[in-house]
């Protein structure tokens, strides 16, 4: 633990060099994220490492830059534009969630997101996007310095098959991080942090089915058979990473918020009263939980 200088001071107060800061993705379930990240956010905790995937990617950069309930306007507001996320959109273009709209428009003009403050914390920490490689079916972890250039390495991250388009970065051809890797809790553990702090969207004792459209991927990516095949397997990462955590959390080497009862959110969820009442939990959660995590963080 380091504390930081007042004159370097924006909304962090310690810096916590040898803890990550995890998050899983789930779309708009990640209105739950969101409100533990401003709990997070009013106690000043920087963290020595960041990874997310798909949505967790999303709120990190929202907490990297500093900015407060912008996740929260994210998933209760701007998510309602048809411009976000729509059928409309995936029948026009191919994807469901408009990209000129999601990562121009937004952050550029309707809700400035502060580029340079993301880029003075992403350079003092570190910070990963968990991606799925659609011709090795393998996980790729994108160490995101500057949004104004590593944009692509966000929208990697979160292209929903059979929702979006293919995305080409960095030579690769990726999709939705979640079928490869829904909490890179243990990919950080090997990047050498030795404590972490966890999100996850699912609620305690939540265990995932096998994919019931894997008919369609062997169709839609048959030219894809490792992508397939991981598709076809993620409830079983998935369910095992889930056991792994808790093992993790019984030991003290990881400290976990999720949501205590399931609350029948989907990952495309419209239903604004809905969002609002998940971030409330998060924002919740993150307070009454406050000690203990301190104590977990030895602060």
């Amino acid at each position: 633990m380091e504390p930081i200088q007042d004159s370097e001071k924006g909304m962090f107060k310690v810096f916590l060099k040898d803890t990550a800061l995890v998050l899983e993705g789930g779309g708009m379930r990640g209105a739950y994220s969101a409100g533990v990240l401003d709990a997070l956010l009013d106690e000043g905790l920087k963290f020595g490492g960041y990874a997310g995937t798909s949505a967790g990617a999303t709120h990190l950069c929202n907490y990297l830059s500093e900015q407060r309930d912008r996740n929260f306007r994210l998933d209760t507001v701007h998510s309602k534009d048809k411009r976000y996320m729509s059928f409309g959109n995936w029948i026009r273009t191919g994807n469901y969630f408009d990209l000129e709209f999601c990562y121009h428009t937004v952050p550029e003009v309707i809700d400035p997101f502060d580029f340079d403050t993301f880029k003075k914390n992403a350079a003092e920490s570190k910070f990963y996007v968990a991606a799925s490689n659609v011709e090795t079916g393998g996980a790729e972890y994108f160490q995101v310095h500057d949004l104004r250039q590593d944009m692509d390495a966000i929208r990697s991250s979160s292209s929903l098959p059979l929702m979006s388009s293919l995305v080409h970065y960095q030579g690769k051809k990726m999709f939705d991080g979640n079928i490869a890797d829904s909490i890179p809790f243990e990919f950080m553990d090997r990047t050498g942090y030795k404590k972490q702090v966890v999100i996850t969207t699912r609620h305690k004792g939540y265990q995932k089915e096998a994919n019931s459209f894997l008919p369609v991927y062997k169709i839609v990516y048959r030219k894809y058979p490792n992508f397939v095949k991981a598709v076809g397997d993620r409830h079983i990462r998935y369910n095992k990473s889930l056991e792994t955590l808790a093992q993790w959390e019984a030991n003290g080497k990881a400290f976990v918020f999720r949501p205590e009862t399931d609350l029948k959110i989907s990952r495309v969820e419209k239903d604004t009263s809905k969002l609002v009442a998940l971030y409330e939990l998060g924002l919740k959660d993150g307070r009454e939980r406050m000690a203990d995590l301190k104590e977990f963080l030895s602060l």
